[in-house]
């Protein structure tokens, strides 16, 4: 499979690197999530091989055609995340042996740093929210998660490559309904 660059190779990079801790899963979701969105528009031709791409030209073909979809914020950052996945993995194919992602330290591991100094000085701090792992997504499935407000996330695990709108809807239906007021 060398010199393989086509959508289902980069698919395929992402949930590697998730697997592999080369990224945080979390990261690799969202960059899978937005290269199935955009890159979902080429033809066949075009996402057997995303080497000679002008992926600038993609994401604007993208936006033209599902601007009723989605809210500008999220066109542009479907087209920042499908450019950054295409670079980590033009990246990784180039060497694969010291391909490594730079990542910001999340809040936890900011705070976890601060309570070790702040523990070592005498004061003690709260322990931080309890993280369960979820479940390897089914086949034909994802996972994505979603700052729902500062400090927590939430995770939806088995969601359908093929999602509909009409699923979409009735899952939406659902978390409204789960509303405490």
């Amino acid at each position: 499979m060398a010199n393989a660059y086509s959508t289902d190779d980069l698919l395929e990079f992402l949930e590697h690197a998730a697997e592999r801790g080369l990224m945080p899963a979390a990261t690799a979701q969202a960059l899978a999530v937005a290269a199935r969105n955009v890159l979902g528009i080429l033809t066949d031709g075009e996402k057997a091989d995303l080497g000679g791409l002008d992926i600038d030209a993609v994401i604007k073909r993208f936006v033209n055609k599902r601007a009723k979809d989605f809210n500008p914020a999220s066109l542009k950052e479907y087209g920042r995340r499908v450019r950054r996945a295409l670079e980590l993995f033009l990246a990784w194919r180039a060497d694969p042996a010291n391909f490594s992602v730079k990542t910001r330290a999340s809040g936890a591991a900011r705070n976890k740093k601060r309570g070790e100094t702040a523990g070592a000085s005498g004061s003690t701090s709260p322990p931080g929210p309890q993280i369960e792992a979820t479940p390897a997504p089914l086949p034909g499935t994802y996972q994505s998660s979603l700052a729902v407000r500062p400090g927590l996330v939430m995770t939806l695990a088995n969601i359908p490559y093929d999602l509909t709108r009409a699923e979409a809807d009735r899952l939406a239906g659902f978390i409204k309904m789960l509303v405490v007021e």
